[in-house]
């Protein structure tokens, strides 16, 4: 048994999560019952369902971090919920996605990302009907596509867009798919407790093995252990446990091991890794991750360390070929949580990560096939040769292996050559075997020439016809590669280069076999980018680099020829923490779109570090603007343009021409400097400083971080909208995210160093977007593009609202909500009613008493005085007797003493309140409105004529009552089902409603009985509420949605097709209660037995719905109402006051923006209102459609002034002060109270110029010393 106790590789491999900075941050993700991953991933992005239906797919670049705007651009391409989601394994943009509308599609991810929404896919499977629960690839065959919907099992030959296998002789749904690594077999798990080994090729039925498995319907996983003979499932046991089962098909019936683990109702997501045999297990709703290791013999499942952290919404692995093998990364797992993704590095620990650990990388599954979807079809196998991790044997050293193959079309054509060619050739004897790089094009960018093989036609994709003389170098160069490959290059190297070779003579002398091709390219680039000095674009040896100072700075490079430290090798790095594997940004992420908008991040950026690796520069060529990618660019980073100029100063070049990292002081200089010397380089005398981020623009000379008037945030916010007043406000376009980069020392061309002793090249870099820089590029128009480009840019930046450049700044962002003191409550409350309709918000204040329900026969409804506050006597409480069950009820909006109840008997009962409150229970109402035959919904007061009602009823009408005559005056209808709310306009005409048949509609009641407009509402049927916003131009609704999470929407109220934004809270039984305060546009929502009270302000641009800061209560609450504006304290700054119901108490709550000069009167806060407490029609007028508005009024008290009338006024532009760091000029009102402070503080304190250190005695140096 000694075999049992041998130490494993990868026992202590430990899970390292990055820093907050280093994950994708504030995304909107929701709960999804589904059987797929939720989020996948290939070797240059990863993808993942977006909002919470499901129904969009955010795809991101792989080592994207940062937080991502909520209009970055998406996949809109499917009507309902994506249930699964896979890249391909031999193409890193070619993604498929299953839905709940039964379609399947292919979509292409372009190689610098999405920069723009996508809503059409290359190519659509349909699956007659039936809702697709699983896709993915084939992992052997190009080309083949396996999808599984209800019972049916399909393949899809991506060629041809055709379906060339289906069976559906599953009795139930299949919940799971996995093939062999072989690709021969694939393994089915279903609902019917069984799993299955299905061969689409056997002759007869496809189902080879068949045995019961988790004796539970819900969901279970299966995957096969690599090239093995077993699989493992995991799934639930009769008694709810997961478990873990690993079964040999040799021996299918009988499980070879069962793992019982917890009785936890999240399904386990299995991720297996064969290289390593590493199996982690992810739960859906888990907060833990964990690792186990599949032995051959028992135990067979070795427990390892176990990450606990967010909650896990979906959980994938990263393909191997981009961990980062020189610090020892094994594996990666991507951890999709409600609003980040977070890479998590399994780490095997080692004493130095200076080499490359070959024992902990065996060759793993490659990225290059010859197998396409017809050949395996018709019997062919033939497994994906097998790669290395070494650095040393990769192009590109340790930088991720990115293969990018263009659209569905290219590779489509690319497959045709493939299959024309081996049918012209026959079967390919083992000299003329393609070799890793056939039939994808490498492009070596330093050296002007570029590394092609027979079967790329990369020419015609270009344009161009390369000549022999084109792709050689010269006579030089070539000796030099001559000397390489003699001394580094392996025996089978050089025997593949001969091989190439000898096909280049061969395509020399039949030009015509490449113009008879019409396939595009195929590329397989790093995210690294290419060698650029290497002498020959071959790869060599790693070499281990220098370590770096604690200063993050990388010392001078060697002054001997021999050595390159600019080559292209992998980087040890010492093991320190786990920031060491994800080092964050050292400021806010630039990013830029196509429209070269100006972000707030641009504009407020911080500057680099000095001596980081972004800090330092690449040198330019020639004079004038110049495109210098730098050395390891990324296919997607920015691209820059370098604009120069001659300088006094000496170049920071040390002597074998790399560039210093520059110290902090020099930079300052620098920077005057370049204040003092620098061109107008635009029109409206922006300006870039030196030291500015990348992605860093100015929009204004005002905004100039040196500029005297700029003394602010706020006073820059002034500057940018007073030059954008004459601007047309734009809606801004999606961001595409575009990220940092990474430059490294670079060493001079000769060229260059012969430039340098002449002059200085200053360079300062100019974010554009780059879509439009490579077409001014390809037409070879320098100067067009520096005009074109930043002018565009900047002409696009002016037009853009404040939010767009500064951010969404709410001057409600930091409301406070206070309750009041203890000696303002009414306590000892006691038999609240439990039972009241959820239609009905279960408590109404008014300015004088509040009316609660109480629980017993007869429909008691308490009524409190809250000018006597305290605590309640015991015995009975005086109520009102209504006799029936109580269903909604609500204050008179214009009269303090009339309350209106609705009973379940359809009859509507006004009371009339007396001065002083109840003194005992009364049965007899002032008056009743018999108003349906049926249960009553709600009721609602007009908010502006006097004696309108409204009854919504069972039978699905509604009706509008005038209780001076309380006769019937109009009826609507239009509903199919119950009517959980309606809600007035602010004007008065019109009203919405929400139903439970999903719909909202709006009605104008006086003119038809009809809807007016109608859209869709919430899919939830537990409940829902409306109101208006924005003076009527948007209705707000909260609800909930298929998988009853709570939910906020924002439509626009002349199109109600579908919401602008959705907000998503959380999962709650209980309906969100909203309450919008039009002078503030702030909206306050809460629920029955909620404790939060959830704010939000409500915008008419992007994104709708901004959150501000939440109240908490310290009880849970049964009621929430708000009384009108006038009863606001405005001199404490309260803009909006309420009364809460808990289980025994009534409080007041105050809500309050905190300022500095609150003694003065808060206009910008508080402008004039609505009055909307006394009525400003008569019911009369208003049936008779006499609409007037209603008057405004302003809520300042006598004697306070307002704050804008002592605000600094701008003052025109003057000399500049000797000493600008003191700020501008002060107002009269400021000055004279300085000075005000100023005589009282002097008058109190004594002066004296004596210093306390006088008196002090000197420390002897031999005190030091010890």
């Amino acid at each position: 048994m000694a075999w049992r106790f041998k130490a494993s590789k990868y026992k202590n491999a430990a899970p390292i999560v990055p820093k907050a900075e280093a994950c994708v941050r504030e995304i909107c993700v929701g709960s999804y019952q589904t059987y797929g991953n939720n989020i996948a991933a290939s070797g240059a992005f990863m993808a993942f369902n977006w909002e919470h239906t499901g129904s969009s797919v955010a795809v991101l670049p792989l080592d994207d971090c940062g937080r991502k705007s909520k209009t970055m651009p998406l996949l809109h391409g499917h009507t309902d919920t994506v249930t699964d989601l896979k890249f391909s394994p031999f193409h890193d943009g070619l993604l498929a996605t299953a839905s709940q509308d039964c379609l399947v599609k292919i979509w292409h991810i372009p190689e610098k990302g999405l920069e723009q929404s996508l809503s059409d896919p290359e190519a659509i499977f349909s699956h007659k009907q039936r809702r697709v629960e699983t896709v993915g690839f084939h992992p052997t065959a190009d080309g083949l596509m396996y999808s599984t919907a209800a019972g049916c099992v399909a393949l899809f030959d991506l060629s041809t867009q055709k379906e060339i296998f289906s069976n559906n002789e599953h009795p139930e749904v299949i919940q799971s798919a996995s093939w062999r690594e072989d690709g021969s077999v694939l393994a089915t798990s279903c609902k019917d407790k069984n799993v299955r080994i299905f061969d689409p090729r056997a002759a007869g039925s496809p189902i080879q093995l068949t045995a019961e498995s988790h004796q539970s319907i819900k969901d279970s996983r299966v995957v096969w252990l690599g090239n093995q003979h077993r699989i493992l499932t995991t799934g639930f046991d009769a008694a709810r446990l997961r478990q873990v089962i690993i079964r040999d098909v040799r021996n299918f019936n009988t499980p070879e091991k069962t793992l019982e683990l917890d009785c936890s109702t999240g399904i386990l997501m299995p991720l297996f890794d064969p290289d390593t045999n590493m199996l982690f297990l992810a739960g859906k709703g888990d907060t833990t991750i964990n690792y186990l290791e599949i032995t051959d013999k028992d135990p067979y499942l070795i427990e390892g360390l176990r990450h606990t952290g967010e909650q896990t919404k979906g959980a994938c692995l990263v393909p191997k070929r981009a961990l980062k093998v020189m610090e020892a990364e094994v594996n990666r797992v991507l951890q999709l949580t409600s609003n980040m993704v977070i890479p998590i590095m399994y780490q095997v620990p080692r004493k130095t990560y200076r080499d490359f650990h070959a024992d902990l990388y065996p060759e793993t599954t490659g990225y290059k096939t010859e197998l396409v979807a017809g050949e395996w079809l018709n019997g062919s196998n033939q497994a994906v040769p097998k790669m290395s991790l070494d650095p040393a044997k990769r192009e590109h050293g340790d930088e991720p292996i990115i293969i990018h193959r263009g659209n569905l079309s290219d590779f489509v054509k690319n497959l045709e050559n493939q299959r024309a060619k081996s049918n012209t050739t026959g079967k390919p004897n083992q000299q003329a075997k393609r070799n890793d790089n056939e039939h994808f094009v490498m492009l070596n960018t330093g050296n002007n020439f570029e590394e092609k093989n027979g079967n790329d036609n990369s020419n015609e994709s270009n344009g161009k016809k390369s000549t022999p003389s084109q792709s050689q170098p010269d006579g030089e160069c070539s000796e030099l590669i001559r000397k390489f490959e003699a001394k580094y290059k392996v025996d089978s190297e050089k025997e593949k280069a001969h091989a190439y070779a000898q096909s280049h003579e061969d395509d020399k002398e039949s030009p015509t076999e490449h113009e008879h091709s019409t396939g595009s390219s195929e590329e397989v680039s790093s995210s690294g980018g290419l060698d650029n000095h290497s002498a020959s674009g071959s790869h060599s040896p790693p070499k281990p680099m220098p370590r770096t100072s604690r200063s993050n700075s990388l010392p001078e490079a060697s002054d001997s020829a021999g050595e390159s430290s600019s080559t292209n090798t992998p980087r040890p790095r010492p093991r320190t923490t786990a920031a060491s594997a994800y080092k964050p940004r050292l400021g806010p992420k630039p990013f830029s779109s196509t429209t070269g908008d100006v972000s707030f991040d641009k504009v407020f950026a911080v500057p680099l570090a000095p001596g980081s690796h972004e800090n330092i520069s690449n040198v330019g060529q020639d004079s004038g603007v110049e495109m210098t990618p730098a050395q390891g660019a990324k296919p997607d980073l920015i691209v820059e343009i370098e604009i120069k100029k001659k300088h006094e100063r000496e170049p920071a070049v040390s002597g074998n021409g790399v560039q210093k990292s520059l110290t902090t002081s020099e930079r300052r200089k620098s920077s005057a400097d370049d204040d003092e010397s620098s061109d107008k380089i635009f029109e409206q005398n922006s300006e870039s400083s030196e030291n500015s981020t990348e992605g860093e623009d100015r929009t204004d000379a005002d905004l100039r971080r040196n500029c005297t008037s700029r003394s602010s945030f706020a006073e820059r916010r002034r500057i940018y909208e007073n030059r954008s007043k004459s601007q047309v406000d734009e809606k801004p376009q999606s961001p595409v995210p575009l990220r940092r980069e990474h430059s490294k020392v670079e060493p001079l061309k000769p060229n260059q160093q012969q430039q340098q002793q002449g002059n200085v090249i200053d360079t300062k870099r100019i974010s554009v977007p780059e879509g439009k820089l490579m077409e001014e590029h390809r037409r070879g128009n320098g100067a067009g593009l520096k005009k074109s480009a930043t002018e565009a840019a900047f002409s696009a930046a002016s037009t853009k609202r404040t939010s767009t450049v500064f951010g969404k700044v709410s001057k409600f962002r930091h409301l406070k909500g206070t309750p009041g003191h203890k000696s303002t409550h009414i306590e000892n409350l006691r038999n609240l009613s439990r039972q009241i309709p959820g239609e009905c918000n279960g408590f109404h204040a008014n300015q004088e008493r509040v009316a609660v329900p109480l629980s017993g026969p007869g429909g008691k409804i308490a009524i409190f005085e809250l000018s006597r506050p305290g605590r309640l006597p015991d015995g009975v409480i005086p109520s009102l007797v209504n006799g029936s069950n109580i269903m909604d009820f609500q204050w008179d909006p214009f009269d303090a003493q009339r309350l209106a109840v609705a009973c379940d008997d359809g009859i509507v009962k006004i009371w009339h309140i007396e001065a002083g409150g109840l003194s005992e229970p009364t049965n007899t109402p002032a008056g009743e409105l018999t108003a349906h035959l049926d249960k009553i919904y709600f009721i609602r007061f007009h908010p502006l004529a006097a004696d309108v009602l409204l009854t919504a009823s069972y039978d699905m009408t509604i009706k509008l009552w005038d209780l001076r005559t309380m006769t019937e005056k109009c009826s609507l209808s239009g509903h199919t089902d119950q009517i959980f709310d309606f809600a007035w306009s602010p004007c008065g005409r019109l009203g919405a409603t929400v139903c439970k048949d999903g719909k909202i509609r709006v009605y104008n009641p006086r003119k038809s009985e009809t809807p007016i407009r109608e859209g869709n509402g919430p899919v939830g049927t537990r409940g829902a509420r409306i109101t208006w916003a924005l003076e009527g131009h948007y209705i707000v609704c909260t609800g909930f949605d298929k998988v009853s999470e709570r939910q906020i929407s924002v439509y626009n109220a002349q199109k109600l097709s579908a919401p602008l934004n959705t907000a998503s809270l959380d999962v709650s039984p209980s309906i969100l209660i909203p309450f919008y305060d039009e002078d503030s546009s702030t909206l306050f929502v809460t629920g029955k037995g909620d404790s939060t009270i959830y704010c939000y302000e409500i915008t008419d641009e992007e994104p709708y719905i901004c959150p501000l800061s939440h109240h908490r209560c310290t009880s849970l609450h049964q009621g929430l109402s708000f009384l009108t504006k006038n009863h606001c304290d405005v001199a404490s700054v309260e803009f909006s006051k309420a009364y809460r119901l808990t289980n025994t108490t009534i409080e007041p709550l105050s809500f309050t923006v905190p300022r500095i000069k609150s003694e003065l009167f808060q206009d910008d806060l508080f402008p004039p209102t609505r009055i909307t407490w006394s009525a400003t029609l008569s019911s009369e007028d208003w049936f008779a459609s006499n609409d007037k508005a209603a008057p405004k009024v302003s809520l300042k008290p006598e004697g306070m002034e307002t704050l804008s009338s002592i605000q600094q006024v701008p003052a025109q532009p003057v000399k500049k002060p000797d000493h600008p760091q003191f700020g501008g000029q002060k107002s009269e009102y400021e000055i004279n109270k300085q000075q005000e402070i100023q005589k009282s503080v002097s008058a109190r304190m004594e002066f004296t110029t004596k210093l306390e250190q006088d008196d002090m005695e000197g420390v002897d140096e031999n005190e030091w010393q010890e």
